[in-house]
Formats: structure tokens, sequence, C-alpha cells
């Protein structure tokens, strides 16, 4: 038995959350819907805008793998998470926050120095969040924050798409896949945003790798997006030679799962959205969670989607573990 259902590879962020107007987006000329980096200078400027325009609804733990792997550890399973942050107080927030979420980390034996990085996430009218990140040291993320013994222990490698832009990243992303095929330990990658397939899609390509990899989790645009096809099952097709499973999520008209053999769409859970903050996270947890219970993938798309509902539902990108309970318990 393995000790841990995933390990995850990801950003170590605190995302600070406002509520914005289109208005304001377009006069901080910043590309809605997408994520964006940014540098120190250009974060204490929006962050100084933000706050002088716009109360903060939520400042949490976030980074989108760690969110993922919150959301499984609350509905009941186990989870490594090989990240890096700084050794400031959001550092020390951020450490507690997997900690108390249950996410195992081996973060008090690094001794990084630096800023951890943050998110300013803004969510419009319409639900719609365009984040700006400062990575701060999570930049610089290497081989020396996998430990990878604990990568032989997990069922799961989630590598978190973000990574992307980063060589250091990159370097320890192939780092870990050669472990993970050596011990025998699937392989599971997001894509996370469409900025990465548009603007990174070469460091995408080189994480993904020339041989398949058992599951990508990716949402429509970015699919048509890095397919460069027209039509959601021209790109379904083409994803299946990179990936044995494709999970792809449709907004309200839910998800689809695609294997060689089945595809399966899975209805989104009608509710009114306020924050789609998270969403993609959480049902990349929530459908890891069921697969490594043994769940058929019809009932893990199932959870994947009530979960998700439940998270645009309200401001910020993760739930509680009661709610999460709750939500379990209508698929017992």
């Amino acid at each position: 038995m393995t000790k841990y259902n995933v390990y995850g590879l990801g950003n170590a962020l605190v995302d600070n959350e406002f509520e914005v107007t289109d208005a304001f987006l377009a006069e901080q000329n910043i590309e809605k819907g997408l994520m964006t980096l940014i540098e120190p200078e250009q974060k204490q400027t929006l962050l100084a805008s933000l706050t002088a325009n716009f109360p903060l609804k939520k400042r949490a733990g976030g980074g989108s793998a760690a969110n993922s792997l919150v959301g499984l550890t609350q509905f009941g399973g186990s989870a490594f998470y090989a990240c890096k942050v700084g050794n400031d107080e959001l550092g020390s927030f951020y450490a507690t926050d997997l900690e108390q979420s249950g996410v195992t980390t081996r973060l008090t034996e690094l001794d990084s120095v630096g800023e951890t990085g943050t998110c300013l996430v803004m969510v419009t009218d319409d639900a719609e969040r365009t984040m700006n990140t400062y990575l701060g040291c999570t930049a610089d993320l290497s081989v020396n924050e996998l430990f990878i013994d604990e990568l032989s222990e997990a069922e799961y490698l989630y590598i978190e798409g973000y990574l992307v832009p980063s060589p250091t990243a990159l370097t320890a992303i192939a780092k870990a896949k050669n472990q993970a095929k050596a011990q025998n330990v699937k392989i599971a990658m997001t894509f996370s945003d469409p900025s990465m397939v548009k603007y990174f899609k070469t460091g995408v390509e080189e994480a993904l790798g020339t041989d398949p990899i058992d599951l990508l989790f990716c949402n429509e645009e970015e699919a048509l997006t890095f397919t460069e096809t027209d039509t959601l099952e021209q790109a379904r097709d083409n994803l299946l030679t990179r990936a044995k499973m494709v999970v792809i999520t449709l907004g309200a008209n839910g998800l689809l799962i695609a294997t060689a053999d089945d595809v399966i769409q899975v209805a989104a859970e009608q509710v009114t959205a306020v924050d789609s903050n998270g969403a993609g996270d959480m049902v990349a947890g929530a459908f890891l969670y069921g697969l490594t219970q043994g769940w058929d993938l019809t009932k893990a798309g199932q959870l994947a989607c009530k979960a998700a509902a439940q998270v645009v539902s309200h401001f910020g990108p993760r739930l509680t573990q009661v709610q999460q309970q709750q939500i379990l318990s209508q698929l017992a």
C-alpha cells in the first residue's frame, strides 16, 4: 500500500482575492481570464490600486496543485506537496495552512531565502477569475525541493502546468517523472491556465514528454489552443496521443472524460457562479481522489462536478472539510 495517493509538484502562492470590474481590468491593461506573471514593482503598484478601490475578499493559501491536494485530503485522501516558500511571514502562513489542511510537506527542512509568491486574484461579476502572479522564490523551484524519496511512496505524481516557464522547474519535473517511471508511479498533469499553452507551449511540450502520461487535465480553451484544432472532438483525439486519459472541463456543461476505449460526459451541477477561481483545481483533486479509491470514471467525474459547483458558488478556491464531506455523502 502506498503512503500517499498523490505527490504534487507545483508553485506555493498566497492568494489575495478581490471582486473587481471589467473597467478596472481595462484601465490596468490586464488580460481578462488569464494568469499573467508580474514583477515585484508591478505587484506593489497593482496591489495599491486594488486595495484603494476594492475590499479584500479573502487571503488564503493557493497554488493550483496545492488547491487540488487540499481538495483530495479533505475528502479523505493522502498527499505530499513539493514546493518552495520564502523565509518570511507568508511562507510560515503557507506551510501552516497546508499542514492544517492535511497535506504533508517537508518545508521546515528547507532553508529558502527570499519572498514567498503572491497571486492577486481579480473576480468580475460574471464569475471569471483573472490572476496576476508574482512568483517570488517559487520561480526557482528546483530538484532541491523534490524530496524524491517521498515520490516513491505515492500512487500518482501530479504536475502543475504553471511551472513550465521556469527552466529549473522543468529540470525538476524531468527528474520527478523519471523517478515515477522507475517506481511505477502514475503520472498526471494539468495545463493549469490558457496562458501556459498560449505563451509557454514549448515548456508544456517538454513537461509532457514524448511518452503518453497517464492522466491529463485541461479546460476546453486550453485543449483547443494546445492542439490548434477547431472542435472539441479533434482536440480530444489529439490529446489522447499525449495521455492515456484526458479530463476536459466544460464549465456549465460539466466535464468530458476520454480514454482510447470510452468517452464519458458528466453533467454539471446547476448553481449561480460567483467566482471560478479554483474550480479546475477542485476537479483534479476530486477526480484523483475517486480514482485512488477505486471508483469508476463516472462516479469520480460526478464527485468532481459536485465539488467544483460548490467552489464556484463562493469566493476562494477551496471548500471546508465539512462541505467536502457533505458532498461525499451524496455519493455514498
